[in-house]
């Protein structure tokens, strides 16, 4: 049986008479806005620049394109800047996400460019040495279940992108299946102005890749249909996550409170219907409530809540793909970023999963004294510092101090009526040189994008009484996290170990009221290491810990076993910190033992080891020289004298 029929297309408004050739006319019209036409158009080398801000037209033509009715698809940008480490940090991004367990079947993430399947992120790397900035995508349509290929989808759209921004891009890719939804990780290297900076309009970032994302998926899977949109928003109002509905509902709240479309005039019944779902779900998560004259007022911070069960929900379903890692969901909690109701955690590392992929973030699990798992959302830095898991470690917030500099612009204001200015700290302190006074302005330039003072046209500050109080608060907003890792081995590796270890340091005062399967092992380890100390003759105090003596002879011990195994692997001479003052070589690798973590810096045909702090990690791999000073050993990167001397 033969189901085709005569199909005649006429272009134009239903029932229309109008001309097809003026409608033809008209749509030719639209889609010239979205090209660069061919007059003096040119395909520019790679690395040259023709202008600055690419993209503009473009994107206004993605407002022409786009329609409700478009497959709908999450594009994330961010642009990385070279920071202190220079472009190790982009090849970090490189390797993040190409890591295990992002595959379809949890294998190893590939990494493919334009035309290979097996890219060379060595190669990528190398190129990208000198480079300024990193642009990093991640595009992630919605219906990316029922697409064909995903690696064929980013080339066609990094193919239709080098079009619109008129240049041949240097890019890798990388296909993530690790989470509910799948998506690609897309890497533009940025270049510099030595060998042409790739500039991107603002507008094309914030539209334009989306509008070009949305343009493929919809020609592969067509406009989504009115039932499908109407089943993926029905979907939407039972989600433990932030959702579309949810940013309906916030663009239409007024002071705080949500009237239904329905009964002010809403644009249809099936949209107000899922609204007053949503908002009735929302009541039953305590973020909702209705008011007797029908409004619906929403709890302050509801947004973030429903961000973080989202997150909460992506964790869960990264621990279900992960091997060995049983943890009793019901258990994990998130930390706020403040720790204002938490306080210090202190806990094992049970497991570290992606965080802010954009960024190389990492989610922390940590297994607290209270019997909770909580999730702790950490950025590269402060991540970097993790021992492996089942370390034990604490998570604080760092503690903040009044800046010198606030002081003296507090007190420079005090004398000039509330206001600030180069020329009156000039006045004011006569022997200040430029380059400091430049550093006072760039404080309240950083201060006044957090909203603690203004600047009036004349370059002059406005500095309030409470300016040092004010200043402070700033800081709190965007302030770190603090981590302090107590021992870099699990606790059954210390119960027996011939050092001192984090059992005999341990103040028995945590452990009163703990509660929760780690509590409970740690007390059981801890009668276990006391009893194995006094069986085999080391001497405690009242308190049952290690005498000063002994631990000392324990720590120099541990000392000289690694130092024998590293000098067996490094077949080198190991030279003791006491007798260098100066040592250059390569921050080769990390030595974990009892009493902390060391760094092993390799010279041409000696090594030595020594602390590593948090502020060192990142330069692992780099060549460093170690300068002793009496109490302390200074680093410095990038010497390239190899040796003692």
């Amino acid at each position: 049986m033969n189901d085709d029929f005569d199909f005649v297309p006429r272009l134009g408004k239903i029932r229309s008479q109008g001309n097809a050739t003026t409608q033809l006319k008209r749509l030719k019209r639209v889609v010239a806005k979205g090209r660069l036409g061919t007059r003096n158009r040119k395909f520019l080398a790679p690395g040259a620049v023709r202008h600055a801000g690419r993209g503009k037209v473009q994107a206004a033509f993605a407002r022409h394109w786009s329609s409700q009715r478009a497959r709908r698809v999450i594009v994330k940008v961010h642009i990385a800047w070279a920071g202190p480490t220079g472009a190790p940090s982009f090849a970090k991004h490189v390797a993040y996400i190409r890591r295990e367990g992002v595959g379809r079947e949890g294998e190893r993430g590939k990494l493919y460019d334009r035309s290979v399947d097996e890219a060379d992120a060595k190669a990528f790397n190398d190129r990208a040495e000198e480079d300024t900035r990193q642009f990093r995508l991640i595009v992630s349509p919605e219906d990316a279940e029922q697409m064909k290929d995903l690696t064929q989808f980013t080339r066609e759209f990094m193919s239709q992108v080098e079009k619109d921004l008129g240049r041949r891009l240097d890019w890798v890719a990388a296909n993530h299946h690790d989470t509910g939804q799948p998506h690609v990780h897309i890497v533009i290297r940025g270049g510099n102005t030595r060998n042409g900076e790739l500039l991107i309009d603002r507008k094309y970032i914030t539209h334009g890749f989306r509008a070009r994302a949305q343009e493929l998926v919809t020609r592969e899977l067509g406009q989504r249909r009115l039932r499908e949109m109407a089943a993926a928003r029905s979907k939407e109002t039972e989600r433990e996550a932030l959702t579309a509905v949810d940013h309906d509902i916030a663009r239409s709240l007024v002071d705080g409170s949500y009237t239904l479309e329905s009964e002010r005039g809403g644009v249809s019944r099936f949209d107000s219907t899922v609204v007053n779902r949503r908002l009735r779900f929302l009541e039953t998560l305590d973020l909702a409530s209705r008011q007797e004259d029908g409004r619906w007022t929403l709890k302050e911070g509801w947004q973030d809540t429903l961000r973080v069960l989202g997150r909460r929900g992506d964790i869960i379903r990264t621990l279900a793909n992960l091997e060995g890692r049983k943890i009793d969901t019901s258990r994990l909690h998130a930390l706020p970023r403040d720790l204002n109701s938490a306080g210090e955690i202190l806990g094992r590392l049970v497991a570290t999963l992606p965080g802010d992929e954009l960024r190389n973030g990492t989610t922390a699990l940590i297994e607290g004294l209270d019997g909770r798992v909580w999730s702790i959302e950490m950025t590269e830095q402060e991540a970097v510092q993790l021992p492996t898991p089942g370390g034990i470690v604490s998570v604080g917030r760092k503690a903040i101090e009044p800046k010198p500099a606030d002081r003296t612009i507090a007190a420079i204001a005090d004398r000039n009526s509330g206001v600030y200015s180069e020329a009156l700290h000039e006045a004011t302190d006569p022997s200040s040189s430029s380059a400091f006074r430049l550093a006072h302005k760039r404080r309240l330039e950083a201060l006044r994008r957090l909203g603690a003072v203004d600047r009036n046209t004349d370059g002059s500050w406005n500095v309030p009484r409470n300016f040092e109080e004010r200043a402070l608060q700033a800081d709190a907003r965007k302030q770190g996290l603090a981590v302090d890792v107590r021992s870099w081995l699990p606790i059954g590796a210390l119960v027996e170990r011939q050092a001192e270890t984090w059992l005999d340091r341990i103040d028995a005062d945590v452990l009163d009221g703990a509660a929760g399967p780690f509590a409970d092992e740690l007390r059981k380890s801890l009668n276990i290491r006391r009893a194995w100390l006094r069986s085999e003759g080391y001497a405690l105090d009242q308190n049952g810990q290690l005498t000063r003596e002994v631990a000392e002879r324990l720590r120099k011990e541990e000392l000289q076993a690694a130092t024998r195994t590293e000098s067996i692997r490094e077949r080198r001479q190991f030279v003791s910190r006491e007798d260098w003052r100066d040592f250059s070589g390569t921050y080769s690798r990390h030595v974990e033992m009892a009493q902390g973590q060391f760094a092993v810096i390799t010279g041409r045909d000696r090594y030595t080891l020594v602390p590593v702090s948090a502020r060192n990690l990142v330069w692992l791999g780099r060549k460093v020289t170690l300068s002793r000073s009496r109490s302390s050993i200074q680093w410095t990167l990038g010497r390239s004298r190899i040796g003692v001397s």
